[in-house]
């Protein structure tokens, strides 16, 4: 069971929590912050009392000097659940979720780019240390967001990363990709992007990012699963929305993906409060996704 944990709220700053950007509310009294130890242990302990195994941590890089928090927001995650063991808990393990919007169009064919691209993965997993690292068959995950933000892109851009973690971590990364790296990229025409599709990347395994949005797709080896979607209103946004039914939308995604058979489940979101995808405490829900998300994933477990 893994989730997508975005760390970046920061209540000292106001950081993504601008008032007109959000959809759901943190619950009163609560101060979000990526620099907090105290808020990442609850996220870290909320999620391990829903069932999930693994916290998707929502990385930004380590050149953009406007997203700190999406370096050092990851020290404070590592000695969250550091301290959460240590007492004797259980926390869940964290896998990166790069988010390649921050791609920013770059050719990830090129040495440049590619070199590029990998020291976002070794930035992230040397922040990570080892025994917190999640892990598949004994090698770390990465999940990729969706090739929209690529200029180009190959099987030599993963080989160059599988090749360089092999080298500085003694051990090949897991890669789960957004179906739409699923062939390379040669170029962009009218906005839409050319491709060869006669040589398909390859990659441990794929996923589908819209599940908050349209529900379960039966398409790829990790099912995802999401509550509901709500971009309305925000600026540059076409103003997406699925309702939550309550609950409904969300259970009967999840139904879907528990009798898919498939061994690994990701929740889109754990809080991503803007789009209002989140299943963490909320003012507007209260503590009812963690409830239902812990039913669900015991009926997950007790399918597989």
């Amino acid at each position: 069971m893994f989730t997508y944990y975005f760390y970046w709220y920061d209540s000292q700053t106001g950081g993504h929590l601008q008032p007109s950007s959000l959809h759901t509310h943190f619950p009163a009294g609560e101060q979000p912050s990526w620099r907090s130890v105290e808020w990442q242990q609850k996220q870290l302990s909320d999620m391990t009392y829903a069932g999930i195994d693994v916290a998707l941590a929502v990385y930004w890089g380590f050149d953009r000097p406007q997203d700190v928090w999406s370096t050092a927001g990851l020290d404070v995650l590592a000695q969250a659940g550091r301290m959460i063991t240590q007492r004797g808990g259980k926390a869940p393990r964290i896998g990166m979720f790069l988010d390649t919007s921050i791609v920013d169009m770059r050719d990830l064919t090129s040495t440049g780019g590619q070199q590029w691209f990998y020291a976002n993965f070794k930035d992230f997993f040397t922040r990570i240390p080892r025994d917190q690292w999640a892990l598949i068959d004994g090698r770390p995950i990465a999940f990729l967001f969706t090739s929209d933000f690529t200029a180009a892109m190959n099987q030599s851009t993963f080989d160059y990363v599988y090749q360089h973690f092999e080298s500085d971590f003694g051990v090949r990364p897991y890669i789960v990709r957004e179906v739409s790296w699923d062939s390379p990229i040669l170029r962009w025409e009218r906005g839409e992007r050319v491709r060869d599709t006669a040589h398909p990347i390859r990659t441990e395994n794929r996923y589908l990012w819209g599940a908050a949005i349209h529900g379960y797709n039966d398409c790829c080896g990790v099912a995802a699963v999401g509550p509901g979607f709500d971009d309305r209103g925000l600026a540059g946004r076409s103003g997406t929305f699925t309702d939550r039914e309550s609950g409904a939308f969300y259970e009967r995604t999840f139904q879907a993906a528990i009798r898919s058979g498939k061994p690994y489940v990701v929740i889109e979101t754990w809080n991503e409060f803007h789009e209002a995808s989140g299943i963490a405490e909320a003012q507007e829900y209260g503590r009812a996704y963690l409830d239902l998300t812990r039913q669900l994933t015991a009926r997950f477990r007790a399918a597989n």
